[in-house]
């Protein structure tokens, strides 16, 4: 594999990560969601080792999601943390990014998110959802972006695990569509699965070895270097 396999790895992941989940008060959803991502646009890379579909599995406000590569991530909405896990064999680490540093990677504090209720609605999977327009303005850049999610308020348990993508957005989204730089990634669930599902499946398995942030960013160059 080469260097620029494992950049795009992570770099793709970061999308999967920005698919939302939440919703308002209700039963706590335990389960698994297949997703299916697809780009479309004139500045699409086409790089062979995109993943175009992810696992994720829910309990409550975790979220755990998985994509076939080595690279998978837990997300607790509560806590508003995320641990990335590098599973290569006799190799596997790991680092617990906590609240501050997952709110200025995805710089949520120069953000403001407006969200339009229409009266549109779609079924998918079985779930009807609703049509949410969302613009997103960057304070600190002066740009505006806009998205189209569709939720379902009956998958999640509060707007907490929306902590990540669409602060305070009612519902799980099954479907959103957004653009950047010329390249449109369109996410929709394609199976919805209620199954039992444990606490324990979000534990960190012991074979992991949890680094800090200095040793973390030295371990992934590393490892990128190992790849050229």
């Amino acid at each position: 594999m080469k260097k620029s396999f494992f950049i795009v790895v992570i770099g793709v992941l970061s999308v999967f990560a920005v698919f939302p989940a939440s919703a308002q008060k209700a039963k706590s959803f335990a389960g698994t969601i297949k997703v299916s991502v697809n780009y479309t646009g004139a500045n699409r890379n086409p790089q062979k080792h995109v993943p175009h579909e992810a696992l994720y599995t829910i309990f409550g406000n975790k979220m755990k999601i998985q994509d076939g590569t080595w690279v998978l991530y837990i997300y607790d909405g509560d806590a508003g943390t995320k641990t990335m896990l590098v599973d290569i064999p006799g190799n596997r680490g790991g680092f617990v990014f906590p609240k501050e540093a997952v709110e200025e990677e995805l710089g949520l504090s120069n953000k403001k998110f407006t969200y339009t209720k229409r009266e549109e609605t779609k079924t998918i999977c079985g779930y009807v959802c609703t049509r949410y327009d969302v613009t997103i303005y960057d304070t600190e850049e002066e740009e505006e972006t806009k998205a189209i999610v569709y939720t379902t308020t009956e998958i999640g348990e509060n707007s907490n695990i929306n902590t990540f993508s669409y602060p305070g957005l009612t519902g799980f989204p099954l479907y959103s569509e957004s653009e950047e730089n010329g390249v449109k990634t369109i996410q929709e669930a394609i199976e919805v699965k209620p199954t039992k599902v444990k606490a324990v499946d979000f534990l960190i398995p012991t074979d992991y070895k949890m680094m800090t942030g200095t040793e973390f960013n030295a371990y992934i160059k590393a490892l990128q270097e190992t790849k050229e």
